[in-house]
C-alpha cells in the first residue's frame, strides 16, 4: 500500500506542478512587466504550492499555532487557486483559438497576441477571484439541516420517527478544529436525534496532533446512541489508533460489525464496515458488508454505515435496509462538482439501489482547500417512517 500511496502522491504532484508551469505559460510570461517581476511572480507561486505539500507531510505538533495556520491557509489557498484558475484559463484559449478559427485570423502581430492574451487573463482573475472568496465564505457558513424521510415497509410503531443525526466529512486537523467542531456539534444537538451516526474521515492528522481538537465529541450524548464507521482518512492517518480514539469518546465503532439497538418493542441493526478501500492497507480492513451481518439477532429493520457509497453494491445483495454514506463531498467546489461524477456513481442525496435507501451526506466540513461552492456543508435528520 505504501508503493500505491507513493505513486498517487508523485501523480498528484506531478500533476499541479505541471498546471503550475501551464499558468507560467499562458498567464505570467506575457505580462506587460519586467523579467524579474515575472520571475518573483512564478517563484511565489511555486513556493505556495510546495508549502502545501509541507503541510500535508511535515506541520504538527510543536510548531506554534500561528505558523501552524498561516501556513495551512496559504498552502490550501494557493491549491484552490490553482484548480479554479486553470478550467477558467481554458476556456479563455478555447475562446481566442474559436475567435481565430471563425475571423481567420492569420496575423502574427505579436503585440496584438499578448494584448489579447492579458485581456483574457484579466477576466480570468476577474472571475476566479470573487468566485474563490464566495467559495471560502460558503465553506465556514453554518451547515444546513436536510431532513430525509427514509420509509421502510413493516417498521414496527416503537421505531416509526426515531431519527438520526448524520455528520461526515468533518476532517478536522487541516484547517478545522475544535473552535468549529464545538458549535457544529451544538447545533446537531439542538435537533435532538436518537441516535448520531459519524460516516467517516472525522479527522485529517495523527492521534497525537488531532485528537484534543475532539474532546467535543466525547460530550455529545444520543439516546439510542452514536455510531462510527472509518473512511479513507483515517487509514491514511493510522487507523488503529483512531479506532481507539473514537471508542474513548464514547462512540461504537463498527469494523465488519453490526450491533443491535432497541427502542420498545421495535429492533435496529446497526451495522458498519471499514473503508471501501481498506483492504489496499492489509487484508485484516476488507470492508464486508456481508460479514458485517452475519449472525444478526432478529430485526425488524437494518441500516449499513459505509464511508464510500460504492459500498452499496454488496449492501443491497446482503438485504440491508438503509446505507448511510459520505466521502464525495458533492464534488465540494467548481470544476469538482462535475468531475466528482465521472469518479461515482452516486453523489448526493438520496437513492434506491434495489432493495436498499441510501443517502450520501455531502461533507460537514471539508477537504483541502477552504472552498465550497454551491454544495454547503451539511446535517443530515434522517427520520423512519413506515412505508
Amino acid at each position: 500500500m505504501r508503493s500505491q500511496l507513493l505513486i498517487f502522491s508523485f501523480t498528484m504532484t506531478f500533476a499541479m506542478f505541471f498546471l503550475w508551469a501551464i499558468i507560467c505559460w499562458r498567464m505570467i510570461r506575457p505580462l506587460p512587466c519586467r523579467r524579474s517581476i515575472k520571475w518573483l511572480l512564478a517563484i511565489f507561486l511555486f513556493i505556495s504550492l510546495v508549502i502545501y505539500y509541507i503541510t500535508r507531510m511535515f506541520v504538527g505538533e510543536g510548531m506554534p499555532v500561528e505558523v501552524n495556520v498561516v501556513l495551512r491557509w496559504t498552502g490550501y489557498l494557493s491549491l484552490g487557486f490553482i484548480s479554479l484558475v486553470i478550467p477558467f484559463l481554458f476556456v479563455k484559449e478555447m475562446t481566442l483559438l474559436g475567435k481565430r478559427v471563425v475571423e481567420r485570423d492569420t496575423s502574427t502581430d505579436p503585440q496584438r497576441r499578448v494584448f489579447l492574451q492579458n485581456a483574457g487573463n484579466a477576466a480570468v482573475l476577474a472571475v476566479v477571484a470573487p468566485t474563490m472568496a464566495f467559495s471560502v465564505g460558503e465553506a465556514f457558513q453554518k451547515p444546513i439541516v436536510k431532513r430525509t424521510t427514509i420509509p421502510v415497509t413493516g417498521l414496527p410503531a416503537d421505531l416509526d420517527g426515531v431519527t438520526i443525526a448524520q455528520i461526515s466529512d468533518l476532517h478536522v486537523g487541516s484547517i478545522l478544529d475544535a473552535k468549529w467542531l464545538t458549535p457544529m456539534l451544538e447545533q446537531v444537538s439542538e435537533l435532538q436525534p436518537d441516535m448520531l451516526a459519524l460516516t467517516g474521515d472525522a479527522i485529517d492528522g495523527s492521534v497525537s496532533r488531532v485528537g484534543k481538537e475532539l474532546e467535543s465529541l466525547a460530550a455529545f450524548q444520543a439516546p439510542l446512541g452514536k455510531f462510527f464507521v472509518t473512511g479513507n482518512h483515517e487509514f491514511y492517518s493510522g487507523v488503529d489508533d483512531w479506532v481507539v480514539k473514537m471508542r474513548e469518546l464514547g462512540f461504537t465503532v463498527l469494523n465488519n460489525e453490526h450491533t443491535l439497538v432497541e427502542k420498545g418493542q421495535g429492533k435496529l441493526l446497526v451495522a458498519g464496515v471499514w473503508d471501501y478501500k481498506g483492504e489496499q492497507f492489509g487484508s485484516r480492513y476488507i470492508s464486508d458488508p456481508v460479514a458485517a451481518k452475519q449472525g444478526a439477532p432478529e430485526h425488524h429493520v437494518s441500516m449499513l454505515l459505509a464511508h464510500q457509497p460504492k459500498s452499496v453494491y454488496a449492501a443491497s445483495k446482503a438485504g440491508y435496509d438503509i446505507q448511510l454514506s459520505g466521502h464525495t463531498h458533492g464534488g465540494q467546489y467548481f470544476p469538482w462538482t462535475y468531475a466528482i461524477h465521472f469518479f461515482q456513481q452516486y453523489v448526493k442525496g438520496m437513492h434506491q439501489v434495489d432493495a436498499t435507501t441510501l443517502y450520501v451526506n455531502t461533507g460537514t466540513g471539508f477537504w483541502g482547500p477552504p472552498m465550497r461552492l454551491t454544495v454547503p456543508p451539511e446535517i443530515t435528520l434522517h427520520t423512519l417512517v413506515s412505508a
